[in-house]
């Protein structure tokens, strides 16, 4: 039951992107394309909010920018970079999160997954880049070291190794782990 609620919500993101983005959308016959196909060189923002669409390299352009430096291990050994771009917690705040008001701290029961073009997930939990609890200053990249990217990246600072650096971001989906 779950899977067939996911695609659901897929199908359901897949239309807003297209919708908003400037690609001509598929049509009635045309079999399924994953989403991120339909926000070229952005990320499709998804799941819980209510302004579902393309975070595209100019509407991120648009948000505050911040400048982190940050050392981590990869499998290439220590790098270290400076990394542009808004705040994670500014980009899915522009797509409104829905986060019911009846319960305290509802928001610390939700987490955002990101996937890269190659389906490389992380998951970041709401409490680390909120500024009321962690408030760690985790980018949606769209700078390495002065050079514009492609493709955003999610930059998580603090992180000794780079796990969970996710590269050309194509979903940031905003939900609620363990469901």
């Amino acid at each position: 039951m779950r899977t067939i609620r996911f695609l659901a919500l897929s199908a359901a993101a897949v239309a807003t992107a297209a919708a908003l983005s400037s690609a001509a959308a598929p049509t009635a016959a045309a079999p399924a394309t994953p989403a991120h196909q339909w926000c070229k060189g952005g990320a499709v923002i998804s799941g819980n909010v209510s302004r579902p669409g393309c975070a595209s390299a100019a509407s991120l352009a648009k948000l505050a920018q911040k400048t982190v430096t940050v050392t981590f291990s990869s499998s290439a050994g220590n790098q270290t970079h400076t990394f542009s771009g808004p705040l994670l917690l500014d980009v899915i705040t522009a797509a409104k999160p829905r986060f019911p008001s009846t319960v305290k701290n509802v928001q610390l029961r939700y987490a955002v997954l990101a996937t890269g073009s190659d389906d490389y997930q992380a998951t970041v939990a709401w409490g680390e880049f909120d500024p009321k609890f962690a408030g760690k200053q985790i980018l949606v990249a769209t700078k390495q070291d002065g050079v514009a990217l492609a493709m955003p990246r999610l930059v998580v600072p603090g992180d000794t190794a780079g796990g969970r650096y996710v590269s050309d971001v194509v979903s940031l989906r905003l939900g609620r782990p363990f469901l």
